[in-house]
């Protein structure tokens, strides 16, 4: 993993560099703990936007997935508006039933394998 960045640090601010250390810092620690998410997160973390992503049986529909989406961001998250368009929608066979809502590195888990180890 040896990427070569050219910056060019003459003239810049002490919070201009602070931002780019903290922004290093961060870019270092998402490639050793993400793998292959780290390049979704940190950029979503950078330009301080969210990543919204749902995956769903397949029984349940794409359309109501989103719904019910829609609510777990609203309720648990705190997220109002959020888009259709926003959220990246995934079938996902292994889950049994219902979905898992995700708010960048963070889940909600409302799938019946999840209830049924919690039961266990």
């Amino acid at each position: 993993m040896n990427k070569k960045f050219d910056i060019n640090l003459e003239g810049k601010k002490l919070w201009d560099l602070q931002k780019l250390l903290k922004e290093l810092k961060l870019y270092k620690d998402l490639v050793k703990k993400l793998w292959n998410r780290w390049k979704k997160i940190f950029k979503s973390l950078v330009e301080n936007k969210s990543l919204y992503k749902v995956e769903y049986y397949p029984d349940m529909g794409e359309k109501n997935a989103l719904e019910e989406a829609k609510k777990v961001y609203e309720n648990i998250f705190s997220e109002k508006n959020v888009k259709d368009s926003d959220i990246e929608v995934k079938i996902k066979e292994g889950i049994d039933w219902w979905i898992r809502v995700f708010k960048n590195d963070e889940l909600v888990d409302l799938s019946f394998k999840k209830v049924e180890k919690i039961l266990k």
